[in-house]
């Protein structure tokens, strides 16, 4: 069951491209049966500038599953997911509908150059402004923030060289290197030379 109101990202690349398949599957029999029917050419038009009309769409929502890693590696809103797709496709679909509106009316052809224009950048801002409210209603800017909040944070925990917790002894002659699943190391030159602790040797012997 397709569940098209869902915020999560991967079920949305997923349901919507089968319902975006379905609607063109039922554009492409409903344009077949009117221009079979004696639609003509108007017909057709509609039929493949209605088919271009949804190609943004298709790349929105065809990546939204890559919207959050694509936002913590700093790829800008425009960029992220399958974008660039939206943004060659939406202008085009848009001058194109407005252009087969235009001469449906006889429009003048400043005017319809105009509205070629004030549509095809209407339409790239109303793809633009869905993925931007997309991204508020999932709170995408606020999971990147706690998500480096949480590296920065694991990142400063770490040990440095990743051995022991950073602590050394305030005495040289008093560090003792312990390696994982190894016994204690020796003491240093300047312990041996002195001729150690004999209390020691015997506790080590114990």
């Amino acid at each position: 069951m397709l569940d098209l109101r869902t915020l999560d990202p991967a079920r949305q690349s997923a349901d919507r491209r089968v319902a975006l398949v379905i609607g063109y599957g039922a554009l492409g029999g409903v344009t077949f049966a009117v221009v079979a029917g004696g639609g003509g050419g108007w017909a057709l038009a509609a039929g493949v500038v209605a088919a271009l009309g949804g190609l943004p769409w298709v790349f929105a929502f065809g990546g939204r599953w890559r919207l959050l890693d694509d936002a913590v590696a700093g790829v800008p809103f425009a960029w992220r997911g399958e974008r660039p797709g939206v943004w060659i496709t939406a202008p085009v679909a848009g001058a194109l509908g407005a252009l087969l509106v235009a001469a449906a009316l006889g429009l003048p052809s400043a005017l319809a150059l105009l509205a070629c224009l004030a549509v095809a950048g209407g339409y790239t801002a109303a793809v633009a402004f869905v993925e931007a409210r997309y991204e508020r209603a999932i709170f995408l800017d606020l999971t990147v923030l706690e998500l480096r909040f949480e590296r920065i944070i694991d990142a400063r925990s770490q040990p440095e060289g990743g051995r022991g917790i950073g602590v050394r002894a305030t005495d040289d002659d008093l560090e003792v290197q312990v390696g994982a699943g190894r016994r204690p190391s020796r003491a240093d030159a300047t312990y041996e030379r002195a001729g150690g602790d004999l209390r020691t040797e015997r506790d080590g012997d114990l």
